[in-house]
């Protein structure tokens, strides 16, 4: 898949607009929304999700190109909670910073973002996002990218009535997507993301806020990715060692929300941050998010292979939460078939699912979290 660009002046997802904005409708006003998105392929994340919502926030789903199949599937799921999340399903394939822009344009009173793959053990940590939203405030949220303390999902609170300031400011608009310097190449990308173009008065504002390495090359920043000269798409941080071994850089990526942050603080707005977790990927006793669930298996053949103690975190929840969801006997068969094809491609590192079940318990125990915990037990078992 590859990263498209758009011009500023359209955003994404338009025609549903009227859609949405009678759905909303038809939500509680009197409490945030927080709205967690999530693509076809991924009930078994949504399962375990749907165990640590709390009933005092009003979560709503948004899905993409989901199967008559799994909406059943989901609509059994969220029927069995009270007060179950609400979804709004989009039949085309799109990604989260579509849905960024959907978001945005559309609510015109805070929102949170809460990724499907992040299971909150500490409620109270959905209101500390929330109150983090103070006047001049843009956006908020425990997950810090560095050096600049952009907020960073898989949890955050969002004030869209902050986006006409910043660009009355900027000199023009901004969207939270995706951004670069240069259309996309022939090189792939690691997730077929929507980027925007980076426009003069963008640059200016950026000019207030970060500092260059070079013409078009900003320092290593947390949410900044760089694609090098064989296509691979790596983490800005990572540079130094890249470059060591040969390679050039040839285009940066600002990750979706990122460039809009930046654009917020060149305006004066703030980012609050009631919690400093550092990156993304985090085990704590209030929050487990291991990253990646949607694509770690599209490591390389030789990486999987490199054995157990090479995969990511992201590898034993995502298979021992399909193992659980494939235990219902509503699950669609194309579940039980990938099934099947992660636990071959998991032999290949001398992984099956009872020891990846001991690792993740030692991880979580290790990290604080109660591994008695009835949520985490009707995976851990």
């Amino acid at each position: 898949m590859r990263m498209t660009s758009q011009t500023s002046d359209t955003e994404a997802l338009t025609s549903l607009d009227e859609r949405f904005q009678e759905f909303l409708s038809g939500l509680p006003d009197d409490r945030p929304l927080w709205f967690s998105f999530y693509s076809t392929g991924l009930l078994h994340a949504v399962q375990h999700f749907l165990r640590f919502v709390p009933p005092q926030i009003e979560c709503v789903f948004l899905t993409s190109a989901l199967t008559p199949e799994e909406m059943a599937v989901r609509d059994a799921m969220t029927g069995a909670v009270d007060n179950g999340p609400r979804s709004f399903d989009i039949a085309e394939r799109v990604g989260s910073h579509e849905i960024f822009e959907f978001l945005m344009r559309n609510l015109d009173r805070p929102f949170g973002i809460v990724d499907v793959d992040c299971f909150v053990m500490d409620a109270d940590w959905f209101r500390h996002c929330m109150d983090g939203l103070e006047p001049g405030v843009a956006v908020s949220g425990p997950f810090t990218y560095g050096p600049i303390p952009l907020a960073a999902p898989p949890l955050m609170a969002i004030d869209p009535a902050a986006r006409a300031g910043i660009e009355h400011a900027i000199g023009g608009p901004v969207s939270p997507a995706a951004y670069a310097y240069i259309p996309p190449g022939p090189e792939k990308e690691i997730d077929g993301a929507m980027v925007r173009l980076i426009e003069p008065h963008h640059e200016a504002a950026l000019a207030k806020v970060m500092a260059m390495e070079a013409h078009r090359l900003p320092f290593p920043q947390g949410g900044l990715l760089d694609v090098l000269d064989d296509g691979r798409e790596v983490r800005s941080h990572e540079r130094y060692h890249h470059t060591q071994n040969g390679h050039d850089v040839i285009r940066t990526v600002f990750d979706g929300l990122m460039f809009y942050q930046l654009m917020a603080l060149a305006a004066g707005r703030r980012i609050a941050h009631f919690h400093h977790v550092p990156g993304t990927k985090v085990f704590a006793p209030q929050l487990v998010h291991a990253g990646g669930i949607s694509y770690w298996h599209r490591l390389r053949p030789s990486e999987i292979a490199a054995g157990i103690d090479e995969l990511p975190w992201s590898a034993h929840i995502d298979a021992l939460l399909l193992e659980d969801f494939t235990n219902r006997p509503d699950a669609p068969e194309s579940y039980r078939t990938r099934r099947k094809r992660l636990a071959a491609n998991l032999r290949q590192s001398g992984a099956d699912l009872p020891r990846l079940r001991k690792e993740l318990t030692g991880k979580l125990a290790a990290s604080g979290i109660d591994t008695t915990d009835p949520r985490w037990q009707a995976v851990l078992g």
